[in-house]
């Protein structure tokens, strides 16, 4: 028998833009970027799910339709997908702490085929026990779809 697990996944999408040349500006460019954030509940009951996603929508609203070079946190740190989910996920966990829940992961993808990860478990649909090459092939047509849905404006 296999070891069942449980988790909670939140997304969020928000519009930024960024340069990562970071002594010219005239580089930059706009992303919708989508985050991925998976929780377990530590206390084993039902996690209070609207303190949490206004906590979630709090913290993603200062991000939405800025330019994150001119941010402090992003002064002397060049605004790349790596460094950008680095600050969230170190930032966020004490969010989830506060309501009683653990972040063990979060993604961060400003296109379909591009997301970072970063986390004490990296939860990737279980990607090491798939050993058949159509497992794999469905598991990435999986992740394609779901951000082909976002860039179409839907799962908002």
């Amino acid at each position: 028998m296999t070891e069942r697990h449980e988790a909670y996944l939140y997304h969020v999408t928000f519009n930024a833009m960024h340069n990562l040349d970071i002594n010219d500006p005239r580089k930059m460019h706009a992303h919708t970027f989508r985050v991925g954030m998976y929780v377990v509940d530590r206390k084993r009951d039902h996690p209070v799910f609207q303190n949490i996603e206004k906590g979630i929508r709090n913290y993603f609203d200062r991000y939405q339709g800025i330019r994150l070079n001119e941010l402090p946190t992003f002064r002397d740190i060049v605004p790349t997908l790596e460094n950008i989910g680095d600050i969230f996920y170190h930032e966020l966990k004490p969010l989830f702490a506060e309501n009683g829940m653990q972040l063990l992961s979060l993604e961060i993808g400003d296109s379909p085929i591009s997301v970072y990860c970063i986390g004490e478990r990296l939860l990737l649909g279980d990607i090491s026990s798939m050993t058949q090459e159509g497992a794999v092939e469905g598991y990435c047509q999986r992740v394609r779809s779901r951000y082909e849905k976002v860039l179409a404006g839907e799962n908002k």
